[in-house]
Formats: structure tokens, C-alpha cells, sequence
């Protein structure tokens, strides 16, 4: 096996059209609205609406925007949901921020979304197949020189099947949450790679991206979608693990190797449990196996709080700007001691953008999310590497 210093690795990302960033780009939300203004008779039907959810302290017209300041303390939550529903016909949307210890609703058209060209979904899905598949086969002819594999076309196919379900249940995890939380978002684009040549450990695939097209309503639905798809994604990768490694040939360790690649956590707990590999001894990774490995460690990479990565949407729905700052640069460190100096650089480009958040940004986190991101960090500890296999 190659070194992994020289991989390509997938990426996931939920990518987010900034809408709403904070205090400074509250402001920056009137720029549209100035263009299409809110006449009176409308304005004084927004605040009938408004004061039916919530209590007002002052209403008033900023910049052809219907604004208003919101007594304290009061429930926003459930009020703000209704009124996005209310204001959907209308084809409007609100904004709720907490700007200089006032709650302050703004109301606003709705941005106009492009809609999507499906065709390019398509081919980019086909294109993968093919990557996926001479990478499985070139990984094959290793099995098949060990006598463990007769015919390496079954390593490219069984390789394609693994690692798009593994990739594409993760994506479909966001896309799905994303539908059931009325948040417009794209089918998955899977993006095709480079297979393992010259010396590059490619997989064939650099991921997928799924683009969101409209922002969360509030923090719990910015939550579900960031957490979904490393959830399901990592019950996938571990089911595709241990059917790998079961079909997976173990060696003893002749000290002619070129290198091995560095196991989550997860992987020497599978090694112990599944294969009972012996003190001395290597396994050769099927094609479906490491498919499973790059699935722990996509999840891993994905859980990183940063930017607009899955646990980046996390932590923004859990913490404010500056522990969301530490957070990122602790990040950046972990990929920097773990090898991933590519992810380091996207990680950090990343970084200088502001994450938009959701709708509803004054809203607390529900309880019970707050309880399963205790669950996520245990995700994340078991698909990273111990430091002790990478010094």
C-alpha cells in the first residue's frame, strides 16, 4: 500500500449561498429589498402579521425593509417558524438577528434560486463510476498477485459499489434532511478523481457537494442537516468495513513493504474484533474495505468545526464567533500533525468566510441536539488516526 501523505482524499461539502451573515450584513439584506420595495398597505399587513407572533416594541420601514424590534423576553422559536410559513405565499422570507441587545426582525423578498441542470449531475455521476472503477481494479492487482483475488474487474466493480454508496448515502443524508426541513438544495454532484497512478494514491473520486440554495430556518435545522450526513455516512462506512475487511488477506510483515496506510481508530478496534490479526501481521485491503477506510476518513475530515464543512455547520449552531475561531484553528493544527496539508490550506481559504447561519439565528439549540453532538465527537474520535500510527 501507498503512504498516505500521497492521497487523494474525497470531500463533502454543504455548500451555503450567504443570504444573512451578522450585525455589519444585516444591513447588506436591504440591498435587494431597496429594488423591490414594500409599499404601505403591505408594510401594515407584514405588522399585523408580525404582532399576531410576536410582541413588538417598535415598527418601523429601514430602507424599504419592514423592521421590527421585538420585546424581551419572549418565545421565537416556534413563532418565527409560523411566520416563515405565513410570509411563504407571499413570497417573502424574515431574518431574526441579535444586533446590539435588540432582537430585530427584518422582512425581505425572497432571493430568486437558479434552478438546477440535472443533466450535469448525470455525467458527473457517470464520470465517477468510471474513475471508481479503474481504481478498484488497479487496487485489485495486488489481490490478485497474492492469489487472494481472481479477477481484478470484480475489485473495480465491487470498489465503484462501495465507495458511491458509502459517499453518496452521506450526501443523501444532507439532501434528504435538507428536504424535510423545506431548505431548497441540488442533487448531490459527485466529482471524479484521479485514479492511483504515478505514485498518487488517488481513489478516483474527489466526493460530492450538494449547493444550498436557502438558509436554515433555525439553528435545529442547521444542525440536521450539517450532522445527517456524517451520521448515516459513518453506519454505512462501518457496515462496508467489516464486509472488507472479512474478504480482506492478511500477511506477515516482511520489512520489504513500501508503506501502510495509517488506521482510524475504528479500523484497529475492526482488526482486533473482525480479521484477529496477529502481532506482526498486515492486512491487504480489499477493494470494498478501502472504500470503508476512505468512508471513516471523509467522515473524520468532514467533522472538522470549520467553515463550511459538516461540523462547521455544527458548531456554528452551537457556539459563537469566537469559540468557532479556536475551534477552526485547532482544526487546522489536527490536519497539519495528521498529514492533510491540502485539507489545511481548504480548511483555512475556508475560514475567511463568514458562515451565513440560519433564518433564525436568536433561537436556541434544542437540548436534545445539544446531547447528539456528544455523539458526533465520539464519530470523530473513532474514524481519526491515533498519533501513535502516524509518528
Amino acid at each position: 500500500m501507498s503512504d498516505s501523505n500521497n492521497l487523494f482524499l474525497p470531500l463533502h461539502v454543504l455548500i451555503q449561498q450567504p443570504i444573512i451573515k451578522d450585525k455589519e450584513a444585516m444591513n447588506e439584506t436591504t440591498d435587494h429589498a431597496i429594488n423591490q420595495p414594500i409599499q404601505q398597505a403591505d408594510f401594515e399587513k407584514l405588522t399585523t402579521m408580525v404582532s399576531a407572533e410576536f410582541q413588538v416594541e417598535e415598527a418601523l420601514m429601514e430602507r424599504n425593509v419592514p423592521t421590527y424590534y421585538l420585546k424581551q423576553p419572549q418565545e421565537t422559536k416556534q413563532s418565527f417558524l409560523r411566520m416563515l410559513k405565513n410570509l411563504k405565499a407571499m413570497d417573502l422570507i424574515a431574518v431574526l438577528r441579535k444586533i446590539d441587545g435588540r432582537i430585530v426582525l427584518k422582512i425581505i423578498p425572497k432571493p430568486p434560486t437558479k434552478p438546477s441542470n440535472i443533466l450535469v449531475n448525470w455525467i458527473l455521476f457517470f464520470a465517477t463510476i468510471a474513475t471508481t472503477f479503474v481504481t478498484g481494479y488497479i487496487l485489485s492487482l495486488g489481490l490478485v498477485e497474492a492469489g487472494a483475488m481472481s479477477n481484478p474487474l470484480i475489485g473495480g466493480a465491487t470498489f465503484t459499489i462501495a465507495i458511491l454508496v458509502v459517499l453518496g448515502t452521506h450526501e443523501m443524508g444532507h439532501k434528504l434532511t435538507a428536504d424535510r426541513r423545506r431548505i431548497e438544495a441540488t442533487p448531490p454532484y459527485f466529482i471524479p478523481g484521479p485514479p492511483p497512478l504515478f505514485g498518487i494514491l488517488g481513489i478516483g473520486t474527489f466526493g460530492a457537494v450538494i449547493m444550498q440554495k436557502s438558509l436554515p430556518p433555525n439553528k435545529d435545522a442547521l444542525f440536521d442537516v450539517g450532522s445527517s450526513g456524517p451520521i448515516v455516512g459513518f453506519i454505512l462506512a462501518v457496515i462496508v468495513s467489516m464486509v472488507g475487511l472479512l474478504f480482506s488477506p492478511i500477511f506477515p510483515i516482511t520489512g520489504t513493504e513500501e508503506g501502510f496506510l495509517p488506521p482510524p481508530l475504528i479500523f484497529l478496534i475492526f482488526s482486533i474484533a473482525v480479521v484477529h490479526l496477529p502481532p506482526n501481521y498486515y492486512i491487504l485491503l480489499h477493494p470494498v474495505a478501502f472504500a470503508g477506510w476512505v468512508g471513516m476518513v471523509v467522515t473524520m475530515l468532514n467533522l472538522l468545526p470549520a467553515g463550511m464543512l459538516d461540523g462547521g455547520h455544527v458548531a456554528r449552531s452551537l457556539v459563537g464567533g469566537k469559540p468557532r475561531t479556536i475551534l477552526t484553528a485547532l482544526s487546522i493544527l489536527l490536519l497539519i500533525v495528521e498529514g492533510f496539508w491540502p485539507m489545511a490550506f481548504l480548511v483555512l481559504f475556508m475560514s475567511t468566510y463568514r458562515h451565513p447561519g440560519p433564518l433564525d439565528d436568536v433561537s436556541s439549540l434544542s437540548t436534545s441536539r445539544k446531547l447528539l453532538a456528544i455523539v458526533l465527537i465520539a464519530i470523530f474520535v473513532l474514524c481519526s488516526f491515533p498519533l501513535s500510527q502516524i509518528f
